[in-house]
């Protein structure tokens, strides 16, 4: 991987964590604060899929993880 692409993943992969905090707590809200579950559904759907994108980034780091989903 040559150093571009290095630092676009780094980049992309701190976005990601970001963006993973911010609906964690969004999921939070709507689980104890606003009881609204579809929210936190399409929320805990979007995680999903930012933690998909991430394991993607990792592997070609040869990092390889196993993310089971959202923790309770």
């Amino acid at each position: 991987m040559d150093s571009k692409k290095i630092q676009e993943n780094i980049a992309r992969a701190s976005d990601i964590l970001e963006q993973i905090n911010n609906l964690n707590e969004m999921v939070d809200f709507h689980k104890n604060e606003s009881k609204e579950l579809s929210m936190m559904r399409q929320y805990e759907a979007m995680r999903e899929d930012f933690l998909k994108e991430l394991e993607n980034i990792l592997t070609e780091f040869k990092i390889n993880i196993k993310i089971d989903g959202i923790a309770a």
